[in-house]
């Protein structure tokens, strides 16, 4: 029974790892493209920074967040209070260009941080699965066919569920998982397929000495 715990504590352990530090990998890579979208610099200082400013995408970034401030400040056309004695706007309560930013902001970093979180979680219960799966002892058949197959067939409709909430077609779901989520699981099944033969090929050959030792 303790044995039992172990392992189920190792293969939670493993989930909570792998799932941190593949969305650590994802997001981090992912505001990285964001600042240099951006033209932020996380290194450099403002100043050391105006000779490699790209002037389109200034514009393009302040086209957009003055659309927004411009709908704000439009909001505040006294005729919509004269019509509605109960309207009441934004702009009321809140600077207009403040706001536009803040939202741009916000709306942005929220993006950033969510947009890898659930293929995290799938990709870690996959590697807890796997890991799970050829640590039992049962034929090498049965483990890259639960292991591998199995997790492959399970993961991307649930992946594709939980972003539109409802099941596609089979190729759609499959077509719609993103590739690095096959190549990723592939690579890491086959390497903690082969870390656990040599250890259990090492453990074989460490008995079968102690067992010898032993014999008359």
């Amino acid at each position: 029974m303790k044995s039992i715990f172990k392992k189920i504590f190792k293969t939670f352990m493993l989930f909570v790892i792998s799932t941190i530090i593949i969305y650590l990998l994802f997001t981090v890579s992912s505001f990285y493209k964001w600042c240099h979208k951006n033209q932020i610099s996380i290194v450099n200082h403002s100043n050391d920074l105006l000779t490699y400013l790209d002037s389109d995408k200034i514009q393009e970034l302040g086209e957009r967040i003055n659309l927004s401030y411009q709908v704000m400040k439009d909001s505040l056309d006294p005729s919509y209070y004269e019509e509605n004695s109960n309207y009441h706007s934004l702009a009321e309560y809140y600077d207009p260009l403040g706001f536009c930013v803040w939202s741009y902001m916000q709306e942005e970093i929220s993006w950033i941080l969510n947009k890898y979180l659930v293929i995290s979680i799938l990709s870690g219960l996959s590697i807890a699965i796997a890991y799970l799966v050829i640590t039992t002892k049962i034929k090498p058949i049965l483990k890259f066919t639960i292991g591998y197959f199995g997790v492959m067939l399970i993961i991307p409709p649930i992946y594709l569920y939980t972003w539109t909430y409802r099941f596609w077609d089979i190729l759609q779901t499959y077509h719609s998982t993103p590739i690095y989520f096959y190549i990723g699981y592939t690579i890491i099944f086959i390497l903690m397929y082969i870390v656990n033969y040599q250890i259990g090929k090492k453990m074989t050959k460490e008995l079968n000495q102690t067992i010898q030792k032993t014999l008359p």
